[in-house]
Protein backbone atom coordinates (compact mmCIF):
# COMPACT_ATOMS: atom_id res chain seq x y z
CA UNK A 1 0.00 0.00 0.00
CA UNK A 2 2.51 2.54 1.15
CA UNK A 3 4.56 2.43 -2.09
CA UNK A 4 1.89 2.26 -4.55
CA UNK A 5 1.84 5.25 -6.76
CA UNK A 6 -1.99 6.81 -6.04
CA UNK A 7 -0.76 6.69 -2.56
CA UNK A 8 2.40 8.38 -3.01
CA UNK A 9 1.11 11.15 -5.60
CA UNK A 10 -0.73 12.77 -2.31
CA UNK A 11 0.81 15.76 -0.43
CA UNK A 12 -1.46 15.10 2.33
CA UNK A 13 -0.84 11.81 2.82
CA UNK A 14 3.14 12.77 2.79
CA UNK A 15 1.63 14.81 6.08
CA UNK A 16 -0.35 12.40 7.87
CA UNK A 17 2.15 9.54 7.51
CA UNK A 18 5.03 12.44 8.81
CA UNK A 19 2.80 13.32 11.85
CA UNK A 20 1.68 9.80 12.61
CA UNK A 21 5.67 8.87 12.66
CA UNK A 22 6.10 11.94 14.95
CA UNK A 23 3.43 11.13 17.12
CA UNK A 24 4.97 7.43 17.80
CA UNK A 25 8.18 9.17 17.84
CA UNK A 26 7.21 11.47 21.18
CA UNK A 27 5.34 8.17 22.93
CA UNK A 28 8.41 6.43 22.73
CA UNK A 29 10.88 8.86 24.46
CA UNK A 30 8.54 7.82 27.44
CA UNK A 31 9.77 4.69 27.13
CA UNK A 32 13.75 4.74 26.53
CA UNK A 33 16.73 5.42 28.53
CA UNK A 34 18.99 8.18 28.27
CA UNK A 35 22.48 7.33 26.12
CA UNK A 36 25.52 8.25 27.45
CA UNK A 37 26.70 10.43 25.04
CA UNK A 38 23.25 12.43 25.42
CA UNK A 39 23.88 12.59 28.90
CA UNK A 40 27.07 14.42 28.45
CA UNK A 41 25.54 17.03 26.33
CA UNK A 42 23.01 17.35 28.61
CA UNK A 43 25.71 18.16 31.20
CA UNK A 44 27.44 20.63 28.26
CA UNK A 45 23.91 22.08 28.44
CA UNK A 46 24.24 22.48 32.45
CA UNK A 47 27.57 24.37 31.59
CA UNK A 48 26.43 26.55 28.47
CA UNK A 49 29.31 27.79 26.51
CA UNK A 50 30.11 28.95 22.69
CA UNK A 51 32.14 25.51 22.53
CA UNK A 52 33.19 22.35 24.25
CA UNK A 53 36.67 20.06 23.86
CA UNK A 54 34.44 17.46 21.98
CA UNK A 55 32.47 19.37 20.24
CA UNK A 56 30.72 22.77 19.25
CA UNK A 57 27.78 23.61 20.81
CA UNK A 58 24.68 22.57 18.93
CA UNK A 59 23.52 19.57 20.59
CA UNK A 60 23.76 21.35 23.91
CA UNK A 61 21.71 23.72 22.63
CA UNK A 62 19.53 21.80 21.46
CA UNK A 63 19.08 20.18 24.79
CA UNK A 64 18.66 22.88 26.20
CA UNK A 65 15.93 24.07 24.60
CA UNK A 66 13.98 21.22 24.92
CA UNK A 67 14.78 20.64 28.73
CA UNK A 68 13.60 24.46 29.36
CA UNK A 69 10.62 23.51 28.13
CA UNK A 70 9.94 20.52 29.34
CA UNK A 71 12.27 19.84 32.52
CA UNK A 72 15.55 17.90 32.77
CA UNK A 73 14.41 14.30 32.15
CA UNK A 74 14.40 12.20 29.25
CA UNK A 75 11.64 13.36 26.76
CA UNK A 76 12.83 17.18 27.60
CA UNK A 77 16.69 15.51 26.70
CA UNK A 78 15.67 14.36 23.28
CA UNK A 79 12.99 16.59 22.07
CA UNK A 80 15.08 18.44 19.75
CA UNK A 81 16.20 14.91 18.08
CA UNK A 82 12.55 14.36 17.01
CA UNK A 83 12.14 17.67 16.02
CA UNK A 84 15.39 17.59 14.30
CA UNK A 85 14.44 14.42 12.59
CA UNK A 86 11.03 15.86 11.16
CA UNK A 87 12.64 19.02 10.06
CA UNK A 88 14.94 16.55 7.71
CA UNK A 89 12.45 14.64 6.51
CA UNK A 90 10.67 18.06 5.75
CA UNK A 91 13.83 19.18 4.09
CA UNK A 92 14.34 15.89 2.39
CA UNK A 93 10.77 16.20 0.66
CA UNK A 94 10.96 19.39 -0.68
CA UNK A 95 14.60 18.98 -1.80
CA UNK A 96 13.38 15.67 -4.19
CA UNK A 97 9.87 17.61 -4.68
CA UNK A 98 12.01 21.05 -6.39
CA UNK A 99 14.08 18.51 -8.61
CA UNK A 100 11.24 16.67 -9.96
CA UNK A 101 9.18 20.01 -10.73
CA UNK A 102 12.34 21.22 -12.53
CA UNK A 103 13.96 18.20 -13.99
CA UNK A 104 11.27 15.84 -14.42
CA UNK A 105 7.92 17.85 -15.00
CA UNK A 106 5.53 14.97 -16.42
CA UNK A 107 6.47 12.92 -13.40
CA UNK A 108 4.20 14.14 -9.91
CA UNK A 109 6.45 15.99 -8.27
CA UNK A 110 5.13 14.48 -4.18
CA UNK A 111 5.80 10.68 -5.72
CA UNK A 112 9.48 10.85 -5.88
CA UNK A 113 9.96 13.11 -2.82
CA UNK A 114 7.70 11.04 -0.73
CA UNK A 115 9.51 7.73 -1.83
CA UNK A 116 12.65 9.36 -0.67
CA UNK A 117 11.46 10.41 2.96
CA UNK A 118 9.78 6.86 3.26
CA UNK A 119 13.84 5.20 2.01
CA UNK A 120 14.99 7.51 4.54
CA UNK A 121 12.77 6.05 7.06
CA UNK A 122 13.85 2.11 6.11
CA UNK A 123 17.07 2.79 7.25
CA UNK A 124 18.35 2.53 10.62
CA UNK A 125 20.23 5.50 10.78
CA UNK A 126 17.04 7.89 10.42
CA UNK A 127 15.69 5.89 13.74
CA UNK A 128 18.40 6.32 15.53
CA UNK A 129 19.29 9.87 15.24
CA UNK A 130 15.15 11.29 15.54
CA UNK A 131 15.56 9.62 19.04
CA UNK A 132 19.41 10.28 20.38
CA UNK A 133 20.16 14.01 19.95
CA UNK A 134 23.96 14.11 19.53
CA UNK A 135 26.00 16.45 16.93
CA UNK A 136 25.09 14.53 13.77
CA UNK A 137 21.22 15.08 14.84
CA UNK A 138 21.29 18.78 13.52
CA UNK A 139 24.28 17.78 10.92
CA UNK A 140 21.96 16.27 8.78
CA UNK A 141 19.51 19.13 8.28
CA UNK A 142 22.05 21.73 8.20
CA UNK A 143 23.90 19.63 5.54
CA UNK A 144 20.84 18.85 3.31
CA UNK A 145 19.95 22.86 3.66
CA UNK A 146 23.13 24.19 2.27
CA UNK A 147 22.54 20.76 -1.04
CA UNK A 148 18.86 22.38 -0.69
CA UNK A 149 20.19 26.04 -1.02
CA UNK A 150 22.36 25.59 -3.71
CA UNK A 151 19.63 23.46 -6.04
CA UNK A 152 17.60 26.77 -5.68
CA UNK A 153 20.22 29.01 -6.45
CA UNK A 154 20.84 27.05 -9.69
CA UNK A 155 16.44 26.66 -10.36
CA UNK A 156 15.61 30.12 -9.57
CA UNK A 157 18.80 31.58 -10.91
CA UNK A 158 18.64 33.79 -7.50
CA UNK A 159 22.28 34.39 -6.19
CA UNK A 160 20.43 35.26 -2.93
CA UNK A 161 20.06 31.62 -1.97
CA UNK A 162 23.90 31.41 -1.32
CA UNK A 163 23.41 33.80 1.41
CA UNK A 164 20.97 30.67 3.11
CA UNK A 165 23.62 28.50 1.97
CA UNK A 166 25.97 30.93 4.29
CA UNK A 167 23.78 30.30 7.13
CA UNK A 168 23.29 26.58 6.85
CA UNK A 169 27.11 26.20 6.39
CA UNK A 170 27.68 28.21 9.71
CA UNK A 171 24.91 26.41 11.91
CA UNK A 172 26.50 23.08 10.11
CA UNK A 173 29.79 23.96 11.82
CA UNK A 174 28.50 24.73 14.79
CA UNK A 175 26.37 21.25 15.52
CA UNK A 176 29.69 19.46 13.97
CA UNK A 177 33.27 19.99 12.12
CA UNK A 178 32.83 17.33 9.62
CA UNK A 179 30.33 20.21 8.01
CA UNK A 180 33.43 21.69 6.51
CA UNK A 181 33.00 19.22 4.22
CA UNK A 182 29.73 20.33 2.34
CA UNK A 183 32.22 23.13 1.47
CA UNK A 184 34.57 21.07 -0.68
CA UNK A 185 31.70 18.75 -1.87
CA UNK A 186 30.05 21.93 -3.44
CA UNK A 187 33.10 23.33 -4.72
CA UNK A 188 33.90 20.12 -7.14
CA UNK A 189 30.20 20.11 -8.22
CA UNK A 190 30.64 23.53 -9.60
CA UNK A 191 34.49 22.96 -10.64
CA UNK A 192 33.47 19.78 -12.44
CA UNK A 193 30.25 21.33 -13.92
CA UNK A 194 30.88 22.58 -17.63
CA UNK A 195 27.09 24.47 -17.24
CA UNK A 196 27.85 26.25 -13.77
CA UNK A 197 31.43 26.32 -13.73
CA UNK A 198 31.38 30.00 -14.23
CA UNK A 199 29.60 30.32 -10.52
CA UNK A 200 33.11 30.14 -8.83
CA UNK A 201 33.90 33.69 -10.31
CA UNK A 202 30.95 34.78 -8.62
CA UNK A 203 31.77 36.08 -5.34
CA UNK A 204 28.05 34.51 -3.81
CA UNK A 205 30.04 31.56 -2.95
CA UNK A 206 32.58 33.22 -0.98
CA UNK A 207 30.21 35.25 0.71
CA UNK A 208 28.14 31.83 1.95
CA UNK A 209 31.68 30.70 2.89
CA UNK A 210 32.04 34.26 5.18
CA UNK A 211 28.45 34.44 6.60
CA UNK A 212 29.39 30.28 7.56
CA UNK A 213 32.30 31.55 9.48
CA UNK A 214 30.96 34.85 11.21
CA UNK A 215 28.59 32.23 12.45
CA UNK A 216 30.77 29.82 13.42
CA UNK A 217 33.31 32.80 15.01
CA UNK A 218 32.14 32.36 18.99
CA UNK A 219 33.73 28.72 18.65
CA UNK A 220 36.79 29.60 16.84
CA UNK A 221 36.95 32.04 19.70
CA UNK A 222 36.28 29.47 22.14
CA UNK A 223 39.22 27.84 20.59
CA UNK A 224 41.90 30.63 20.99
CA UNK A 225 41.45 30.97 24.40
CA UNK A 226 41.88 27.44 24.32
CA UNK A 227 45.45 26.34 22.29
CA UNK A 228 43.02 25.31 20.19
CA UNK A 229 41.81 22.61 22.24
CA UNK A 230 38.95 21.32 20.06
CA UNK A 231 40.38 21.95 16.91
CA UNK A 232 43.56 19.43 17.75
CA UNK A 233 41.60 16.78 19.34
CA UNK A 234 39.73 16.73 16.04
CA UNK A 235 42.31 17.15 13.93
CA UNK A 236 46.26 16.18 15.28
CA UNK A 237 44.92 13.92 17.97
CA UNK A 238 42.71 11.77 15.77
CA UNK A 239 45.84 11.62 12.57
CA UNK A 240 47.70 10.20 15.33
CA UNK A 241 45.31 6.87 15.58
CA UNK A 242 46.19 6.45 11.94
CA UNK A 243 48.14 2.93 11.24
CA UNK A 244 49.83 0.81 8.76
CA UNK A 245 47.69 -0.01 5.75
CA UNK A 246 45.06 -2.99 6.57
CA UNK A 247 42.10 -4.47 5.95
CA UNK A 248 40.05 -4.54 9.24
CA UNK A 249 38.92 -1.02 9.61
CA UNK A 250 37.62 -0.72 6.22
CA UNK A 251 35.36 -3.99 6.28
CA UNK A 252 34.25 -2.77 9.96
CA UNK A 253 32.82 0.08 8.08
CA UNK A 254 31.43 -1.62 5.70
CA UNK A 255 29.52 -3.53 8.33
CA UNK A 256 28.60 -0.99 10.51
CA UNK A 257 27.23 0.96 7.01
CA UNK A 258 25.09 -2.02 6.06
CA UNK A 259 23.90 -2.20 9.46
CA UNK A 260 23.23 1.72 9.46
CA UNK A 261 21.95 1.79 5.69
CA UNK A 262 20.02 -1.78 5.87
CA UNK A 263 20.59 -4.00 3.21
CA UNK A 264 18.26 -2.69 0.73
CA UNK A 265 19.84 0.70 0.76
CA UNK A 266 23.33 -0.23 1.03
CA UNK A 267 22.81 -2.06 -1.99
CA UNK A 268 21.06 0.93 -3.90
CA UNK A 269 23.98 2.90 -2.77
CA UNK A 270 26.40 1.47 -4.50
CA UNK A 271 24.23 1.30 -7.96
CA UNK A 272 23.38 4.59 -7.35
CA UNK A 273 26.76 6.01 -7.53
CA UNK A 274 27.71 3.59 -10.28
CA UNK A 275 24.65 4.47 -12.17
CA UNK A 276 25.71 8.55 -11.95
CA UNK A 277 29.32 7.49 -12.81
CA UNK A 278 28.48 5.00 -15.56
CA UNK A 279 26.24 7.86 -16.92
CA UNK A 280 27.87 10.71 -16.09
CA UNK A 281 26.76 13.22 -18.99
CA UNK A 282 22.98 12.61 -19.15
CA UNK A 283 22.70 12.21 -15.46
CA UNK A 284 23.88 16.03 -14.91
CA UNK A 285 21.14 17.23 -12.69
CA UNK A 286 22.36 14.47 -9.80
CA UNK A 287 25.65 15.69 -9.98
CA UNK A 288 25.17 18.38 -6.92
CA UNK A 289 23.48 15.13 -4.81
CA UNK A 290 26.25 12.82 -6.15
CA UNK A 291 29.19 15.65 -5.07
CA UNK A 292 27.34 15.96 -1.67
CA UNK A 293 27.49 12.29 -0.95
CA UNK A 294 30.67 10.95 -2.31
CA UNK A 295 33.20 13.44 -0.84
CA UNK A 296 32.25 12.36 2.52
CA UNK A 297 31.53 8.67 2.19
CA UNK A 298 34.60 8.27 -0.15
CA UNK A 299 36.80 10.89 2.00
CA UNK A 300 35.99 8.52 4.97
CA UNK A 301 36.15 5.27 3.34
CA UNK A 302 39.64 5.82 2.03
CA UNK A 303 40.15 6.97 5.88
CA UNK A 304 39.48 3.22 7.06
CA UNK A 305 42.29 1.81 4.58
CA UNK A 306 44.56 3.18 7.67
CA UNK A 307 42.57 4.19 11.15
CA UNK A 308 38.81 3.75 12.53
CA UNK A 309 36.06 5.04 11.20
CA UNK A 310 32.97 5.42 13.57
CA UNK A 311 29.82 4.87 12.05
CA UNK A 312 27.78 7.70 12.34
CA UNK A 313 30.67 9.64 10.66
CA UNK A 314 29.75 9.15 6.79
CA UNK A 315 25.41 9.84 7.80
CA UNK A 316 25.13 12.99 6.03
CA UNK A 317 26.07 11.45 2.86
CA UNK A 318 23.36 9.36 2.68
CA UNK A 319 20.84 11.92 2.39
CA UNK A 320 21.54 13.21 -0.81
CA UNK A 321 22.13 9.51 -2.00
CA UNK A 322 18.59 8.70 -0.92
CA UNK A 323 17.59 11.70 -3.27
CA UNK A 324 19.42 10.01 -5.79
CA UNK A 325 17.40 6.56 -4.77
CA UNK A 326 14.35 7.95 -5.50
CA UNK A 327 14.72 9.19 -8.81
CA UNK A 328 16.74 6.86 -9.99
CA UNK A 329 15.28 4.01 -9.00
CA UNK A 330 11.56 4.76 -8.09
CA UNK A 331 9.83 2.45 -10.65
CA UNK A 332 11.59 -0.43 -8.66
CA UNK A 333 9.95 0.86 -5.56
CA UNK A 334 6.22 1.55 -7.06
CA UNK A 335 5.95 -0.74 -9.29
CA UNK A 336 6.13 -3.69 -6.45
CA UNK A 337 2.84 -3.37 -4.83
CA UNK A 338 1.48 -2.59 -8.46
CA UNK A 339 -1.04 -5.05 -9.20
CA UNK A 340 0.05 -5.25 -12.57
CA UNK A 341 3.74 -6.92 -11.84
CA UNK A 342 4.60 -9.57 -9.82
CA UNK A 343 6.83 -8.45 -6.74
CA UNK A 344 10.38 -9.34 -6.88
CA UNK A 345 11.79 -11.90 -3.89
CA UNK A 346 14.48 -10.02 -3.59
CA UNK A 347 12.93 -6.64 -3.25
CA UNK A 348 10.32 -7.57 -0.66
CA UNK A 349 13.19 -9.48 0.55
CA UNK A 350 15.27 -5.57 1.11
CA UNK A 351 11.84 -3.97 2.02
CA UNK A 352 10.86 -6.75 4.94
CA UNK A 353 14.85 -6.77 6.48
CA UNK A 354 14.61 -2.86 6.37
CA UNK A 355 11.09 -3.20 8.63
CA UNK A 356 12.36 -5.79 10.89
CA UNK A 357 16.06 -4.43 11.69
CA UNK A 358 14.11 -0.96 12.39
CA UNK A 359 11.81 -2.78 14.50
CA UNK A 360 14.57 -4.26 16.37
CA UNK A 361 16.27 -0.89 16.15
CA UNK A 362 13.54 0.86 18.34
CA UNK A 363 12.88 -3.20 20.31
CA UNK A 364 16.28 -2.55 22.20
CA UNK A 365 16.17 0.45 23.20
CA UNK A 366 12.85 -0.19 25.18
CA UNK A 367 13.66 -3.45 26.49
CA UNK A 368 15.04 -3.64 30.14
CA UNK A 369 18.57 -5.10 31.04
CA UNK A 370 19.14 -6.47 27.15
CA UNK A 371 22.31 -8.41 27.14
CA UNK A 372 24.53 -6.79 23.95
CA UNK A 373 27.59 -6.78 26.10
CA UNK A 374 29.55 -3.78 25.74
CA UNK A 375 26.63 -2.42 22.91
CA UNK A 376 24.62 -1.63 26.02
CA UNK A 377 25.50 1.19 27.48
CA UNK A 378 22.71 2.47 29.14
CA UNK A 379 21.09 -0.14 31.46
CA UNK A 380 20.96 -0.07 35.19
CA UNK A 381 22.19 3.55 36.01
CA UNK A 382 18.91 4.73 36.71
CA UNK A 383 18.78 2.54 39.63
CA UNK A 384 22.33 2.28 40.25
CA UNK A 385 22.37 6.04 40.63
CA UNK A 386 19.08 6.53 43.10
CA UNK A 387 21.15 3.53 45.37
CA UNK A 388 24.16 5.60 44.84
CA UNK A 389 22.63 8.58 46.47
CA UNK A 390 21.03 6.82 49.24
CA UNK A 391 24.62 5.38 50.11
CA UNK A 392 25.94 9.02 49.63
CA UNK A 393 23.16 10.21 52.17
CA UNK A 394 24.15 7.51 54.47
CA UNK A 395 27.46 8.89 54.66
CA UNK A 396 26.98 12.54 55.07
CA UNK A 397 25.57 13.82 51.75
CA UNK A 398 27.21 15.73 49.43
CA UNK A 399 28.68 18.03 51.72
CA UNK A 400 30.62 15.46 53.14
CA UNK A 401 31.04 12.77 49.80
CA UNK A 402 31.28 13.61 46.67
CA UNK A 403 30.74 11.33 43.39
CA UNK A 404 32.96 10.14 40.49
CA UNK A 405 33.41 7.65 37.61
CA UNK A 406 36.26 6.31 35.70
CA UNK A 407 34.85 7.95 32.61
CA UNK A 408 32.90 11.06 31.33
CA UNK A 409 30.06 8.41 30.25
CA UNK A 410 29.43 6.86 33.82
CA UNK A 411 29.96 10.62 35.45
CA UNK A 412 27.50 11.97 33.28
CA UNK A 413 24.86 9.40 33.94
CA UNK A 414 25.26 9.32 37.29
CA UNK A 415 24.96 13.48 36.99
CA UNK A 416 21.89 12.74 35.20
CA UNK A 417 20.05 10.19 37.36
CA UNK A 418 21.07 11.46 40.82
CA UNK A 419 17.95 12.67 42.50
CA UNK A 420 19.28 16.40 42.81
CA UNK A 421 21.50 16.27 39.68
CA UNK A 422 24.39 16.99 41.40
CA UNK A 423 27.79 17.45 40.02
CA UNK A 424 29.80 14.74 39.68
CA UNK A 425 32.93 14.01 38.35
CA UNK A 426 35.06 11.85 35.94
CA UNK A 427 39.01 10.61 35.66
CA UNK A 428 40.33 13.67 36.06
CA UNK A 429 40.05 13.53 39.90
CA UNK A 430 42.64 11.49 39.87
CA UNK A 431 44.94 12.88 37.24
CA UNK A 432 43.73 11.53 33.82
CA UNK A 433 42.47 13.11 30.97
CA UNK A 434 38.33 13.65 31.46
CA UNK A 435 37.89 15.75 27.77
CA UNK A 436 35.44 18.77 28.64
CA UNK A 437 35.62 17.24 32.49
CA UNK A 438 38.84 19.15 32.41
CA UNK A 439 37.49 22.49 31.32
CA UNK A 440 35.25 22.14 34.05
CA UNK A 441 37.88 21.31 37.03
CA UNK A 442 38.19 20.02 40.20
CA UNK A 443 36.83 22.48 43.13
CA UNK A 444 38.85 23.08 45.78
CA UNK A 445 35.95 22.39 48.50
CA UNK A 446 36.31 18.61 47.28
CA UNK A 447 40.10 18.28 48.96
CA UNK A 448 39.49 16.40 52.57
CA UNK A 449 36.35 15.02 51.50
CA UNK A 450 35.63 11.11 51.12
CA UNK A 451 34.03 9.95 47.53
CA UNK A 452 32.06 6.88 46.08
CA UNK A 453 33.78 6.00 42.81
CA UNK A 454 31.33 4.02 40.39
CA UNK A 455 32.12 2.08 37.66
CA UNK A 456 30.48 -0.57 35.45
CA UNK A 457 31.95 -3.51 33.52
CA UNK A 458 32.09 -2.58 30.39
CA UNK A 459 35.77 -3.02 28.91
CA UNK A 460 35.49 0.78 27.37
CA UNK A 461 36.97 2.02 30.64
CA UNK A 462 39.44 0.36 32.86
CA UNK A 463 39.14 0.29 36.42
CA UNK A 464 42.12 2.21 37.40
CA UNK A 465 41.66 1.25 41.04
CA UNK A 466 45.40 1.38 41.65
CA UNK A 467 45.81 4.67 40.69
CA UNK A 468 42.85 6.11 42.43
CA UNK A 469 44.21 4.84 45.69
CA UNK A 470 47.07 6.92 45.13
CA UNK A 471 44.55 10.42 45.61
CA UNK A 472 42.68 8.87 49.20
CA UNK A 473 44.03 7.55 52.28
CA UNK A 474 41.96 3.85 50.98
CA UNK A 475 39.41 2.66 49.08
CA UNK A 476 37.06 -0.03 49.58
CA UNK A 477 34.48 -2.15 47.32
CA UNK A 478 30.91 -0.84 48.95
CA UNK A 479 28.54 -2.89 46.58
CA UNK A 480 27.59 -4.45 43.04
CA UNK A 481 24.97 -4.00 41.51
CA UNK A 482 24.17 -6.50 38.85
CA UNK A 483 21.26 -6.06 36.53
CA UNK A 484 20.15 -9.23 34.78
CA UNK A 485 17.77 -9.72 31.61
CA UNK A 486 14.92 -12.12 31.85
CA UNK A 487 16.92 -15.14 31.42
CA UNK A 488 18.96 -14.63 34.33
CA UNK A 489 22.09 -13.72 32.37
CA UNK A 490 23.84 -10.17 33.44
CA UNK A 491 23.28 -7.23 30.96
CA UNK A 492 25.57 -4.67 33.59
CA UNK A 493 27.41 -5.15 36.92
CA UNK A 494 27.45 -1.36 37.82
CA UNK A 495 30.46 -1.45 40.81
CA UNK A 496 30.71 1.51 43.78
CA UNK A 497 33.81 1.84 46.11
CA UNK A 498 34.22 3.99 49.13
CA UNK A 499 37.36 5.97 49.34
CA UNK A 500 38.51 7.94 52.42
CA UNK A 501 39.60 11.43 52.33
CA UNK A 502 40.49 12.58 49.12
CA UNK A 503 43.97 14.56 48.89
CA UNK A 504 45.72 14.64 45.40
CA UNK A 505 48.15 12.36 44.59
CA UNK A 506 50.97 12.05 47.10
Amino acid sequence: MIFNETFLSSKSNFYKFLGIIAFVKFAYLFFIPITPQEAYYWFYSQNLDWSYFDHPPMAAYSIWFGTNIFGDNIFGVKFMAVVWYLLTSLLLYKTVSRFTENYIPNTNKSKLAFLSVILFNLTLFAHIYSITIVPDTPLMFFWLLVIYSVQERIISENKNWWLLAGVAIGFGLVSKYTAIVIIGAIFFFFLFSSKYRKELLSPYPYLAIVIGFVIFAPVIYWNYERSWASFLFQSTERASTVRSLQITYILQLLGSQLFMLTPLLFVYLFKSLYSVVKNWKHSENLHLYFWSALIIIGGFTFVSLTSLVKMNWLLPGFLPLIAIISILYSNDFIELTSKKIKQTKLMKFGIWSSIILVFLGHLVMAVPNIPLGNGNTWSGWQDASKKIYEIQQEHGGKDSVFIFSNGYKGASLLKFYLPDQQNTYAENIYGKRALQFDYWGIPDNLFGKDAIYVRSDRTEYDNDLNEIKKYFDSVVELQTFDYKFVNGKSARKIICYYAKKYHGKN
